[in-house]
This record gives C-alpha cells, structure tokens and sequence, in this order.
C-alpha cells in the first residue's frame, strides 16, 4: 500500500506539467485547507462547504451542436473509403473551448467538463452524486471550488499540497490527478493509466546489491517500508500490495490475482499479456513506443462483451477492455453492458429527432456484405494528458492502408505484432474553437485535422488516461479511493 509517497502514478508530471513552483507561493494559505479527518466537526464542516458550493456555482457556457457531435462525427467516419476500416466511438459528449481568460493554463478544467458531460447525460447515480445533483456541467471557477473541497476531504492530499491547496482564482495548470481526485470526491471510480513509452518508473530505484526499491510503498502484509525487491499489486483490491515473502504466504491467495510491479520493460500484447520479448522491445524502442496505449484505447471501446454484440455471431471470441485484466475484472465486465444500455436509451430517442441515421454495428460482428463497422459504444470519453496540455479521447478508428506511405507505416505496426492496423485516436481538443468544429462537420472538409491524431503524431515520452468506471461508492467505501495510484503503467 502507498506509504509516505504518491506511486503508480508519473511524478514528473506534478512538476513539469503541473507549474508547481507556484505552489510555494502559496503556502501561507495550508493551514487553513488541510485535510479535516474524520471527527464529526471535521464531516459537519465539510459538508457545510459542499452546501456552500453547491448552492453557488454556475453552468458553464458551451455551444451545443446539432443532432450531437457524436452523431454527426460518426456519419462522417462511415463515409471514408480506408481498407478493412473499423471504428468505435463514445456516447454523447459535449465541447468546452478555452476561453481568453484561461487560455494556456485552463485545458485540464475543459476536459473535466467534457468528460462530465457525459456522465451527467448517460448514468442517473452519477448525476446524482456529481456536484450533489446539480444537473449541469458548473464553470471553472465552481470546478476550481470542489477540486479544493476535495482536498479537504482528504482526496489527494499530496497533489493539493504540491499546489499549496489552493486552486480558486489561480492560473496553475492541473492534470490528470487533479481530475481523478475531483471525481473521486463524489464517488465516481476514476482510474489513471500511465504510459511511458518505455521510460523506467521513476518510482523504482535500485539498492547497491541490485535490488529494486519501491519507494514510499509499504507491504500489506508485514509492513516493511519501502518493499526492497519483488513487489506484488493486487488486483482486485484498490492500493493493496505485498513484498516477496508475503506474496509467497498461503493466506495471499484471498487477494489474487496479483501484477509484479517491476522496472523493466515488459512484452505486451492486446489482452495484456506478455508476450514476445524481441517484437516488444522493437516496439518500446523503435518507431512506435505508443503502440501500447493505442491498442489499450481501442480495448477500451471495443469491449463485446454484451449480450447484443455476441448474438450476431455466437462463435466469435468476445474482446475485452485492456484494463479489464488489470483492475478489479468482474466490475469492469459489467460494466460493458452498462454503459452500452445506457447508450440504447439515448439511441433510440436520438433516432426519432435526426434528419439522417448512420447505420452502426457490433465490432464482434462484421457485416460480410461491408468492410467498414462503426460502433457507438456508449462508453465515457478518456481524459488524455501529456506534458503541457490535455485533450479527451471520444474514439479510436483503425484500418488496413493498401498503397504508399500508409502502407509502409503499417508495415512496421505489423512487425511489432500489430497485424497491419493503423490507429487514430479520435479527439476533441479545448483549444480549437466549438464553431470551427461545426464547421467541419457540416461541410464535411478538414474534420480529419481536427479530430484525429495518428501513433506517428504521439511525440511526447509519456502519457496518462483517465477512465471512468460503473458505479458510484458511497460513505466507508471511498477511504480506499483517497490516495492516488495508476491502475497501470506500460
């Protein structure tokens, strides 16, 4: 379990994308946002403040779009002609653009309103518990409020202490474990994914005797602190990890399975698993260090686990989330179902409003008649961060190019183990304009620019997603959820 530090999570970002050195200059305001504990004065002021909050925050502004952007970004993707063309998207979402007042610093607190955006819109306990029911998507200012009540409650107290705690009317730049602990506060089960792009975990260092130590985490078992040498994470209990000879115990079995955290780059597959280890340092080290996180995001949205995906074909192989084996697997199997119920309900009363209906289909179950399936999956957008900006993540496309420079590039995906895909992240991005989106939509002409963004493009060393469980936890259950830890790091 995490002991005098953050782990799991990438810390460089607390200090290069973060601007944490504006932290300092606000300490003289710490005492006053300290976590209040647990007493009952603590919960009663606390709560107090979530009713201030509550009662005085304010809706965002945003330019809605015509029959959802969604809608309008799937007819499009139907329309490319691209070999062996698959795609799946999110549910509904809506665009928050940066404004003159936070641009450069305000991304973070857009994508957290993207995000929720959606979350208001397709699951009635998470809207419930979000911002206490308020029913809208609050502006930055009211979002900068809760992330600090937040701090309070005892969410994160290590990133509100890295920002002197202080986040009201403040330009600092936040990032994905800003959102994860705003989320959490309300209950919702917010999960961070590092990516490294074959960068050692900064976290994990090594003793003179050649031994790793895993700095500022203790053993669930024993209690030794930092665990020197093989560390074991459970994986289906939240922040629970044991030392090698813990691990070896009998009595572990109650917590198994379990993931060896260790620094060395490990082979990957699709579902995984390690495989290969020449094709995955090839991979790791070669043209395509992203390759990974590609594969996890299309995991993510092509989960066929559904009763209506498999129907079409019963002898097909059901995929599954690239967290899924990772973190907690029986929630985020239901979780499928969830969501893409919810996604239903939406579907079919958008279908009695649009002016055209774009035909979509299970990925599990490709038409013979047509090469190209889309799929609106329902599932909530990813909040994706690297150094120095933030956009989301609303779906994946993916397709066999025939000819050209496509071709080559596919070429080398397939001798990473990739088998010929080429993938492209379908993103909205705070800093493009809302009316430059319709515009492109509408006209059909340079969409492409704004919304895609191919493996080539990932240039940055490392990355984090965030992703939204089922679910909302309640009073005792959201102890566990308090300190921040990457559910993965690849």
């Amino acid at each position: 379990m995490l002991g005098c530090e953050r782990t799991g999570v990438v810390l460089p970002y607390r200090t290069r994308v973060g601007g944490r050195s504006a932290s300092k200059q606000r300490r003289s305001r710490m005492d006053n946002l300290q976590t209040l504990g647990n007493s009952r004065q603590a919960a009663a002021e606390l709560a107090a403040l979530s009713k201030s909050i509550r009662s005085k925050q304010h809706k965002a502004p945003f330019q809605g779009i015509d029959g959802t952007l969604i809608a309008s970004l799937t007819h499009l993707l139907g329309e490319q002609q691209l070999g062996s063309y698959q795609a799946a998207v999110a549910g509904d979402v809506d665009h928050f653009q940066s404004e003159e007042k936070d641009t450069g610093w305000g991304c973070g607190w857009r994508n957290i309103q993207m995000v929720c955006s959606h979350l208001l819109r397709h699951d009635k306990d998470m809207a419930q518990a979000l911002f206490h029911g308020c029913g809208f998507v609050p502006d930055l200012l009211s979002l900068q409020a809760w992330l600090e009540c937040a701090w309070k409650g005892g969410f994160d107290t290590a990133g509100g202490d890295m920002l002197g705690n202080a986040a009201q009317h403040s330009d600092q730049w936040i990032g994905t474990t800003e959102c994860a602990a705003l989320l959490r506060f309300f209950g919702l089960k917010a999960q961070i994914i590092d990516f490294t792009g074959g960068l050692k975990n900064p976290n994990i260092q090594t003793n003179k005797d050649g031994e790793e130590v895993h700095m500022g985490v203790a053993c669930d078992g024993c209690g030794v602190c930092p665990i020197v040498g093989p560390r074991y994470n459970s994986q289906v209990v939240i922040n629970h990890d044991l030392c090698g000879q813990c691990h070896a115990l009998p009595d572990s079995d109650s917590v198994a399975p379990f993931r060896r955290v260790q620094n060395q780059s490990a082979p990957h597959s699709k579902s995984g698993v390690t495989t290969n280890p020449k094709l995955a340092d090839k991979n790791q080290q070669g043209t395509l260090p992203h390759l990974r996180l590609m594969e996890w995001v299309w995991s993510y949205f092509v989960d066929s686990s559904t009763e209506s995906d498999t129907q079409h074909d019963a002898g097909h192989k059901s995929s599954t989330r690239a967290g899924a084996v990772h973190a907690q697997p029986s929630k985020q199997d239901s979780g499928s179902s969830h969501w893409r119920g919810q996604e239903d309900d939406q579907s079919r009363k958008q279908q009695k409003t649009d002016g055209h209906k774009q035909q979509t289909a299970p990925l599990s179950s490709p038409s013979p008649a047509s090469r190209r399936i889309i799929s609106k999956t329902g599932k909530p957008p990813l909040y994706f961060q690297h150094e120095g900006h933030s956009r989301t993540i609303i779906g994946i496309e993916r397709y066999k190019p025939t000819q050209g420079k496509a071709k080559r590039q596919a070429d080398s995906s397939a001798s990473s183990g990739n088998e010929g895909y080429l993938y492209n992240l379908l993103l909205l991005d705070p800093s493009h304009k809302t009316k430059d989106l319709i515009a492109a939509l509408k006209s059909g002409k340079g969409w492409q620019n704004l919304f895609k963004q191919g493996i080539h493009d990932l240039k940055s060393q490392q990355y984090q997603l965030l992703y939204v469980d089922d679910g909302v936890l309640h009073g005792p259950e959201l102890e566990d959820w308090k300190v921040l830890k990457a559910t993965e790091t690849y």
